[in-house]
């Protein structure tokens, strides 16, 4: 599923490239994104051999640029973002990632425009997540949530295609002694 969503937004990026809206710093985007979940830590959940649950999320979310740094090289962000999970965990999330940074300089972005950001908040899901209690013995529905992301599109477009690590977490015991997921996800962007 994340192989073919890859690859039909790659796709979408060399059919239509007139589609112009700049994917460097713009005040507001949306963006809809779907994952799986692994079974793996979250280091380990980027890897070329990952184990994948029966377990699928889609998700939108939508972000505003609260201040420019370095001549809009660096963007400080908040993110409000709705989850739905699909297959053997079947439930809402709600993240809100209140700190957020996006790079947005890379050497190549006259060719490619390329961001990195990272983001990190509270999480609830409106039920106890089962393959997060499965994995790890238990799970709590309030937890940390936080992503890390890289969006590649065209340097004169408004759109990106998007890949992120979708992480809840315990927070090391400090909001939930356990319980946690990881979900590889991609999908699309688009700034306004």
């Amino acid at each position: 599923m994340i192989k073919a969503s890859i690859l039909w937004m790659t796709a979408l990026l060399f059919l239509f490239p007139g589609f112009t809206v700049h994917t460097q710093a713009r005040d507001w985007t949306v963006s809809l994104f779907a994952g799986r979940m692994t079974g793996e830590a979250w280091e380990d959940a980027v890897a070329a051999h990952v184990e994948y649950e029966d377990a699928y999320l889609a998700a939108l979310s939508i972000d505003c640029a609260l201040k420019h740094y370095f001549d809009k090289a660096l963007t400080l962000e908040v993110e409000a973002q709705v989850a739905r999970y699909f297959g053997d965990q079947d439930h809402f999330e709600f993240n809100l990632p209140l700190v957020g940074v996006r790079w947005h300089r890379f050497p190549w972005q006259r060719h490619l425009a390329t961001t990195f950001a990272y983001g990190i908040g509270p999480s609830y899901a409106t039920e106890l997540p089962t393959v997060e209690a499965s994995n790890a013995g238990d799970s709590e529905r309030w937890m940390i949530y936080w992503f890390g992301e890289f969006t590649f599109g065209p340097p004169k477009g408004a759109w990106g295609l998007l890949l992120r690590l979708h992480h809840r977490s315990g927070g090391f015991g400090v909001v939930a002694d356990q319980g946690g997921s990881n979900s590889i996800a991609a999908g699309l962007r688009f700034c306004f």
